[in-house]
């Protein structure tokens, strides 16, 4: 049983009353009744909750469940309609096996400590099971650098060199300045003034996959990084590499049953 203080018991208590006594003058409403009734209703589940305080924490309970039931509704439909910005947009950059049977999406920032983390058991997965889509959304959420970062990864994209360019930026340490993302760049292979022109040249569609990928992940509740999307789990966070194991071995088992 939960340890709650006075002054939160009050609090829960006032709040309850008050969502009840909504509820019931909107109900008491909707039949007829007039002032003298409602009162009586209102002075009725006061009683009520008096007699039995249990009912608030059951109350607060039902109402978070009915919550959490609502939002899984709402990103399952959300993994529906959008399947195909989610999965299959075009524009994405994929890694692993393009014709891979279990689609693992990411959405990471480079300067991400987790995301970092979490890195190479992403690819030791990818490697090991042979038959997965990775399919990268960058997601910079932590400033400037990492949105510099990102839109030069993408594109790289133009000369065929992100997953490399993406894995040595995935590895670096500390800031990322322009000029430290350009050397990154060349380590990975890239022309560098080939790079900048895409950059200019290709801005507005650089823009619109950050701008893609920003809407996504606020539909789908993911508001740090990493977060995955395997079939229809989603996980927040560094998973481990059995959970991210589990969850394509369940994905796949999925598609098997369609």
């Amino acid at each position: 049983m939960m340890s709650l203080t006075k002054s939160t018991c009050q609090i829960i208590f006032l709040s309850v009353i008050f969502m009840l006594s909504l509820i019931t003058i909107n109900d008491a409403h909707s039949q007829g009744l007039n002032d003298k009734e409602k009162a009586e209703v209102r002075k009725l589940v006061k009683e009520t909750i008096l007699q039995q305080p249990e009912i608030i924490l059951e109350a607060l309970q039902l109402l978070e469940l009915k919550k959490q039931t609502a939002t899984k509704q709402r990103i399952d439909e959300v993994l529906v309609s959008k399947a195909n910005e989610i999965y299959f947009h075009p524009d994405d950059p994929v890694g692993g096996n393009p014709n891979g049977d279990v689609t693992l999406v990411e959405f990471f920032d480079y300067r991400c400590g987790y995301c970092k983390r979490v890195h190479d058991t992403v690819l030791k997965l990818v490697k090991d099971d042979g038959n997965i889509r990775y399919v990268y959304k960058e997601f910079p959420i932590l400033g400037a650098e990492s949105v510099f970062a990102a839109k030069a990864a993408l594109a790289s994209n133009y000369q065929k060199k992100y997953t490399a360019f993406s894995d040595l930026l995935m590895r670096s340490r500390g800031k990322y300045s322009k000029e430290k993302v350009f050397k990154i760049a060349e380590k990975a292979g890239l022309d560098i003034p080939q790079l900048e022109q895409d950059m200019n040249k290709h801005e507005d569609l650089i823009n619109s996959i950050v701008q893609r990928n920003y809407a996504l992940a606020q539909q789908l509740d993911i508001t740090g990084t990493p977060g995955f999307i395997i079939g229809n789990t989603i996980i927040r966070g560094a998973a481990d590499f059995n959970t991210l194991k589990v969850a394509v071995k369940r994905a796949r088992n999925s598609k098997k049953k369609e």
